[in-house]
């Protein structure tokens, strides 16, 4: 008995046959991608030169030093706290005459040039708040928002100053800088530095060398009032 007969109940298998155009459908594949990797032309992308600065602009330590309250002035081995000193030589109400301690303070504050404006003048290990309380010295954000409420807003919500540890506001490692650890308080300006080279992103193309303020481009956007006017500083919501 031939067992190769198919038998009427069984149906024959068909073997499909490969045409021509099924065997250059893969190199022809093949092809097209090589020449899209290796031959097709790509498009002119600007590139900017890189810019060259001093590696001494580049300040890593922090300006000053958040105070211990009381302050305390280390000589030696000896320790002396504010009062320790203006128990003794009492200050008169107003600056009428030159100093001759703290002579390494230079006064340039704007309209705030009195001592006692941030000082109390009768414990002068303490700051004093417009209301009259006393303001620890671990507290200058306190101090400085009485006079200066929209900066501080913005130090609060992190648009302001300067983050240490991390972005995220729930991790511990994160700290922000306080006021008198960038500023000096008493002449809180900058000084005239040299500033390190500006972003230049293909999307904005060549910037204007004029402030952004005084033209409309994608940087200027000035904070305005509800009038229209430019905004200026005042105190912290109480």
């Amino acid at each position: 008995m031939n067992t190769d007969t198919p038998t009427p109940d069984q149906t024959p298998k068909l073997i499909p046959k490969t045409t021509n155009i099924a065997w250059f459908t893969g190199p022809a594949f093949l092809i097209i991608a090589a020449w899209f990797v290796l031959l097709a032309p790509s498009p002119a992308i600007p590139v900017a030169s890189t810019p060259e600065f001093s590696p001494t602009l580049l300040e890593m330590t922090i300006r000053g030093t958040v105070k211990e309250d009381p302050p305390i002035l280390r000589v030696g081995s000896y320790e002396y706290r504010c009062n320790d000193c203006h128990d003794i030589f009492k200050s008169g109400t107003e600056k009428t005459e030159n100093l001759y301690q703290h002579l390494d303070i230079k006064f340039n504050h704007g309209i705030n040039n009195r001592c006692f404006n941030c000082h109390d003048q009768e414990n002068r290990n303490k700051l004093v708040g417009r209301n009259g309380g006393y303001i620890s010295y671990t507290e200058i954000p306190t101090l400085c928002s009485q006079c200066h409420g929209p900066t501080f807003r913005d130090w609060e919500r992190g648009m302001h100053g300067k983050t240490l540890g991390s972005w995220e506001t729930d991790n511990p490692n994160q700290r922000r800088l306080e006021c008198s650890e960038c500023h000096n308080p008493h002449s809180p300006a900058f000084p005239d530095y040299e500033p390190l080279p500006g972003p230049n992103t293909l999307r904005m193309g060549d910037q204007p060398t004029e402030l952004h303020h005084e033209r409309k481009g994608p940087l200027a956007l000035p904070f305005r009032s509800e009038n229209g006017s430019h905004t200026d500083e005042g105190g912290a919501d109480q």
